[in-house]
């Protein structure tokens, strides 16, 4: 008994053909990257990356924070409002939503780097922040955060989108 495959003839450097895939397999498709778009974090502000020109945690000046220590942004992401910031240690971002004044940033997610004292307390306090709700105003080209007895402040970044 022999079998199919040892019946057949090919001449010196042919392939043997092979049928064509059919289905799910066969149906390779390439998805585009996500789109990412600048978002503006209230219709009175600018699309823009922010960065920080004040804060105060339970009134007290935070230094840090005043002297650019924090910058944020918000874009879409494949239609989903995205907040991502870089703190004094690692980046930081997560979904967010909008309700009026109101963003709630969810699941956030921490870059990792290793950080001294200083540059770590700094950022859990602000992913602290950003764990509240934050109501925010726009004005006089400031970007205005409160959450809870907190506040940030924020100045557009020349330039950026």
């Amino acid at each position: 008994m022999t079998s199919c495959a040892s019946n057949q003839a090919r001449e010196p450097g042919t392939a043997i053909p092979t049928p064509p895939r059919t289905g799910p397999a066969s149906l390779v498709t390439t998805s585009a990257p996500p789109r990412e778009m600048c978002a503006a974090f209230l219709t009175s502000a600018p699309c823009s990356t922010y960065v920080s020109i004040a804060g105060a945690a339970d009134g007290v000046d935070l230094p840090w924070a005043a002297s650019g220590g924090l910058t944020v942004k918000l874009s879409t992401l494949d239609g989903s409002l995205h907040v991502s910031a870089k703190t004094p240690c690692s980046p930081v971002s997560g979904p967010a939503t909008i309700t009026g004044n109101t963003l709630v940033v969810g699941g956030i997610a921490i870059g990792a780097m290793g950080c001294a004292r200083d540059a770590a307390s700094q950022e859990q306090w602000f992913v602290d922040f950003l764990k509240r709700p934050i109501e925010m105003s726009f004005s006089q080209g400031t970007l205005n955060w409160k959450s809870g007895s907190d506040t940030l402040i924020f100045k557009g970044k020349s330039g950026s989108q």
